[in-house]
C-alpha cells in the first residue's frame, strides 16, 4: 500500500466509502493529512465490515467521498 495525501485518494473514488490508516495528522486541527488506501466501495456496509475484521482500530478513517 502506498502513502498518500487524503485528498488525492478522495479524488480518485468519487461517491465513495473509504477506508483509510490514517499516517500523519496535522497536530493543531487534529486532521488526517495523509494515509493508505485498505479499502474502497460505493456500499457502506462493504467498508464497514473490513473495518470490523482489522485487527487495528486505531488510526483509521472511514470517510465518504464527494
Amino acid at each position: 500500500m502506498l502513502t498518500q495525501k487524503i485528498e488525492r485518494i478522495k479524488k480518485g473514488f468519487h461517491h465513495e466509502w473509504l477506508l483509510i490508516a490514517v499516517d500523519k495528522v496535522d497536530e493543531e486541527t487534529t486532521t488526517p493529512i495523509s494515509g493508505k488506501l485498505i479499502a474502497h466501495s460505493p456500499h457502506r456496509d462493504e467498508v464497514y465490515q473490513k473495518l470490523l475484521s482489522l485487527k487495528r482500530k486505531r488510526d483509521i478513517l472511514v470517510e465518504y467521498s464527494e
